[in-house]
């Protein structure tokens, strides 16, 4: 077996800034018994400083970069926050409703409702300066 490659490279980081990390990636065949196998492309990440945990991704196109791989998931963060914030605050995929049937009718205007929050936000304020009043009394 021979040792992985890393490469720097240079990513905009959760919208945070610029962060250097490194890269190692390859592609792969992800195989499942009564199936043909699919290639996939795998993208090993870690943090030059030591900082962060390494990190494993994977994806089913194997015509994508290990930068466009890597961007795609860090776009999940904010879609993943939206669903925890959800469930800690709203209920979402509990019993705090009365029935499986109040989940599934709640849960999809409570998203909708989300949806139109967003937009009516970005319409407010486009560029992205959201004023925050510092004392509502």
């Amino acid at each position: 077996m021979r040792k992985p490659v890393f490469q720097k490279r240079t990513l905009d980081w959760y919208g945070e800034g610029e962060r250097t990390v490194e890269i190692c990636t390859g592609t792969a065949l992800w195989y499942r018994y009564g199936s043909d196998p699919l290639p996939i492309r795998w993208v090993l990440t870690r943090d030059p400083e030591g900082k962060r945990p390494p990190k494993a991704i994977f994806a089913t196109d194997p015509t994508q970069t290990a930068e466009q791989i890597v961007s795609d998931f860090m776009k999940r963060w904010s879609l993943e926050v939206t669903f925890e914030e959800g469930r800690a605050h709203l209920g979402i995929e509990t019993q705090r409703q009365w029935s499986d049937l109040a989940i599934e009718r709640s849960t999809p205007l409570l998203f909708g409702l989300y949806s139109l929050v967003t937009l009516f936000g970005q319409a407010l304020h486009p560029d992205g300066q959201i004023p925050v009043a510092q004392a509502a009394w």
